[in-house]
Order: C-alpha cells, then sequence, then structure tokens
C-alpha cells in the first residue's frame, strides 16, 4: 500500500462521524479461511456504526495494476461467507488508475451486484490529476499532512452520499450514480429500452431539458434516467455458508 493510501485511512479514523467506528486493514473472514486460501480478507478501511446496524467495506486503489483483484477476493468470499444486508463493499478508485482498468473493475461491481452482494464503485480524489498523485504517494505522512488539497471529509460525504439511497421506490433503491462508467452503461439502457412500446409510453411526449451525451458511440439519454442506479430494497443469496 502507498503512502496516500495510508494517510487517508489515518485521515478516515480521524474524521469518523458521531455514532460510527473506522478500524483499519480488518479481517472479514476467520482466520482459517485465510490459511486454507492462501490470501488475507483484510479490507483497507472498516467503517461501521457503533450500533451494528451497517458496515462498510471501504478499499482504496491509488495506482493499483490490477483494481479487480480485491472485487474478485470479496465475491469469492461471499461465496463461502454470504455478505450480510447490513455489509456494503466500497472501491475508491482514483485517476491515477488505467481507465479501462477502472472500467473492468466497474463492471466487476455489477458482477457482485448479480450474486447478491451490496457493492460500489466510486472516485478517489477525482480533483486530482494522475502526476499529482504520483507525487503525493511518494511523501511521508508528516509531509502529507502539509497538504491541504487531499479532502478526506470531501471522500467520506461522497461515500455516504453513494451508498445511503437518494430514494426509494415500491422494491428498489435508487441511488446517485457512483462513476462514469454506469452513466454510460444507462445511456446504453435508455437507448434500448425507447424503442419498446411500454418504455416509449412511459416518456411519452415529456419536454427533457438536459441530456447526457457519449462521444464514443454517439448515443445520448435524459440526465434524470443516467444520474440514477436502480438496486433490489434486500440484498438475497442463495450460497452455502460453507
Amino acid at each position: 500500500m502507498g503512502n496516500l493510501a495510508k494517510f487517508l485511512q489515518s485521515e478516515f479514523v480521524r474524521l469518523c462521524p458521531v455514532g460510527w467506528r473506522c478500524q483499519t486493514e480488518q479481517r472479514l473472514l476467520a482466520p482459517a479461511f485465510d490459511q486454507q486460501m492462501g490470501y488475507a480478507s483484510r479490507v483497507d478501511l472498516l467503517l461501521y456504526r457503533e450500533d451494528g446496524t451497517r458496515q462498510l467495506w471501504i478499499e482504496f486503489e491509488v495506482s493499483r495494476a490490477d483494481p479487480v483483484a480485491n472485487h474478485a477476493k470479496f465475491s469469492v468470499a461471499h461465496l463461502f461467507q454470504p455478505q450480510l444486508e447490513s455489509d456494503t463493499f466500497v472501491s475508491m478508485i482514483s485517476p491515477r488508475v488505467d481507465y479501462g482498468r477502472a472500467n473492468l473493475a466497474g463492471n466487476m461491481i455489477t458482477l457482485m451486484r448479480k450474486i447478491g452482494m451490496q457493492a460500489f464503485q466510486m472516485p478517489l480524489v477525482p480533483y486530482l490529476s494522475a502526476p499529482a498523485i504520483n507525487a503525493l504517494n511518494k511523501l511521508s505522512q508528516a509531509e502529507l499532512m502539509t497538504h491541504s488539497e487531499i479532502e478526506a471529509q470531501r471522500e467520506l460525504e461522497r461515500i455516504f452520499a453513494i451508498v445511503e439511497p437518494a430514494f426509494t421506490v415500491e422494491t428498489q433503491r435508487i441511488h446517485f450514480a457512483s462513476n462514469l462508467l454506469e452513466v454510460m452503461l444507462n445511456i446504453r439502457t435508455w437507448n434500448a429500452e425507447i424503442n419498446q412500446a411500454a418504455h416509449s409510453a412511459r416518456w411519452g411526449k415529456r419536454t427533457i431539458s438536459y441530456f447526457v451525451f457519449d462521444p464514443i458511440t454517439h448515443l445520448f439519454a435524459p440526465s434524470k434516467f443516467c444520474a440514477y442506479v436502480a438496486l433490489k430494497a434486500a440484498t438475497t443469496t442463495e450460497h452455502a455458508t460453507s
């Protein structure tokens, strides 16, 4: 782990919200599982409510060459010990991570949801450039303390803005889209559905003021549709626990 990730760990602990606790490098599964599999089921930061009703498994991907590795690790763990409904996996990926690798990890989030996990991927320090992140990652913890451009409070607030639903509709939780890939996929979905009678009737002759445009596919879709992701209201799983 680079110095910037370690610094963010310490800052999250320092800024931990009232009613929550933050612990770093926490094992999520029994030691016997780690010994049997040969890798550790540790998470960079475990952010949890003191009353035990909520746990966030947070991973910082500052410059990792293979950011999807943690997604795979915890997905496999889910097969042996299903994630609780109160738990959520959160991957935070910086602009230093290659665009294609970040999208591969983002698509892995969809697979995690398909097997019954609550999972999100969002930007980490998106206001910093890749060269700036490289430079910061080489500094000591004491030196990083002097860099006010690292806004850990904003990072923490972004997590809660994404993992908590903006609103609910019947059996669905509606969350803000947490990364550019989700917006792009929403554009594809809207264009695939709009030619279907049921979806076309739903939009009707509604006036739409703002659209999102994808310069690669040359498709566009209403901003309000692209801004949200609909997830099941409850996580269910059919996987065995042993």
